[in-house]
């Protein structure tokens, strides 16, 4: 543990600093929001798809299961939530640090690139968990309601948020720690997003070789699966894969801006 002390000082100064900040409140807000916007609305349309199957007699629709149907639903849209939020909550992890030149003086301390890194992107992490948390409170809101909770589907489905998002982190702390200016880093970060959302949609219009390649690299196809209940361990090494490249590139860029300070 005491090599990874410096990483954990970081960790707690990012968390806090982040939600002191006005990034932080905004994200905040916004995820919390739109999360409740999404949640009310598929529960909602849940509500109104199982009147009309009763008073229709659709015996199979009455059967529909709530948590695939709701939470499923809520969780493929934070997905895509998340992409826009991924960005804000990275962009100022080292960049802000060498703007300010605060990255300059942690290379005078006793603490290892590896650990700077560590501790920006366990920071984030732990932003993530602050963000999703407090959703799982719907669980009981669909308790309420009387319906029965599907546990697998809620394991699978945030175990999936939480890979997507430590991919989607990972990759906007290596645009983070390429610049000094955070809306540059935002911005590459959200273009490269982009890109990747794009992908599934240009898989499925390519001829199938293509298309089925295109798919490997979507990390939509692969969330996809988690929200319907299914660990797949191939899209598990995948967004593992993902950050770990990432985590990668960017120890590597903060080790050559130390090398040549």
């Amino acid at each position: 543990m005491k090599g990874f002390t410096g990483a954990w000082v970081l960790l707690k100064k990012d968390f806090f600093s982040f939600y002191r900040s006005w990034v932080g409140v905004l994200v905040l807000f916004a995820f919390l929001l739109v999360a409740g916007i999404f949640f009310t609305l598929f529960v909602l349309g849940y509500s109104s798809l199982s009147m009309e199957a009763a008073r229709q007699g659709y015996e199979g629709v009455g059967r529909m299961n709530l948590t695939g149907f709701v939470i499923g639903a809520f969780l493929l849209n934070l997905g895509v939530l998340f992409l826009f939020l991924a960005p804000l909550m990275s962009m100022r992890s080292l960049a802000e640090e060498k703007r300010t030149g605060t990255l300059e003086l942690l290379y005078t301390y006793p603490v290892s690139d590896f650990e700077i890194v560590m501790g920006k992107y366990g920071a984030l992490l732990a932003q993530l968990a602050a963000l999703f948390l407090p959703t799982l409170a719907y669980l009981g809101a669909l308790r309420l309601l009387g319906g029965q909770i599907d546990f697998g589907i809620v394991f699978s489905g945030t175990l999936g948020f939480f890979l997507l998002g430590a991919a989607y982190l990972a990759m906007g702390l290596f645009f983070s720690a390429v610049t000094e200016n955070q809306m540059l880093a935002g911005g590459l970060s959200f273009s490269l997003l982009m890109v990747f959302w794009v992908l599934e949609w240009l898989a499925g219009l390519a001829p199938r070789p293509w298309g089925n390649g295109l798919s490997a690299f979507s990390p939509f196809v692969h969330y996809r699966d988690f929200a319907l209940g299914i660990v797949d361990l191939q899209a598990v090494v995948f967004f593992l894969s993902a950050a770990a490249f990432f985590l990668f590139l960017a120890l590597r860029t903060v080790e050559t801006r130390n090398w040549k300070g």
